[in-house]
């Protein structure tokens, strides 16, 4: 192989990094939940786990409750995490997700958190007497991120025995009742 060509390709893979470095972290604005519903006798519970990119979190935390992470570099997931870090996210989540199971509000008890790469999953329950019913009336609302993004999805993943279901929100959908 001639210099120059070697030179040509190594301009070439240069410039390809180059550009790629300029691509925001990521150019897509989602979380996902998943809700696993597990029927214990007289009582269900509910599994709760949410998946948010960490920075946008982070952005959500500094505008709503004046938090001071250092700007541009995400630290939710460092040792240098503000001290009750843990209660920020569990009232933001509190404020933008809901669930009422046959019209009766139900409180998400959030237990935990861990990070993996560039996400946190928060962790959630919900006990609840199991209905007599087989099919009951779900109202979910999941506003996550939507106050920052006006592009944001936020996708949830219900199961229940054997049944899945899948919701998509938007800031035009930020709501959905469903049998299930």
């Amino acid at each position: 192989m001639s210099k120059n060509h070697f030179s040509k390709i190594t301009g070439i893979i240069f410039l390809t990094f180059s550009l790629f470095s300029f691509i925001p972290k990521h150019a897509i604005h989602l979380s996902i939940t998943e809700m696993d519903f597990e029927v214990k006798g007289e009582k269900t519970e509910i599994q709760i786990s949410h998946k948010i990119f960490i920075d946008d979190l982070e952005k959500a935390l500094r505008k709503n409750y004046e938090i001071a992470f250092e700007k541009n570099k995400p630290n939710l997931s460092t040792k240098t995490q503000h001290k009750e870090i843990d209660r920020y996210i569990y009232d933001y989540l509190k404020k933008v997700v809901d669930l009422k199971i046959n019209s009766q509000k139900t409180e998400i008890n959030y237990i935990g958190l861990e990070f993996e790469d560039d996400v946190i999953w928060v962790y959630g329950i919900i006990e609840k007497p199991t209905s007599a019913e087989e099919k009951e009336s779900i109202f979910i609302k999941n506003m996550i991120l939507m106050d920052l993004f006006n592009d944001q999805r936020n996708m949830l993943y219900l199961t229940k025995e054997k049944n899945k279901k899948f919701l998509n929100f938007t800031n035009d959908e930020r709501t959905e009742t469903i049998l299930f």
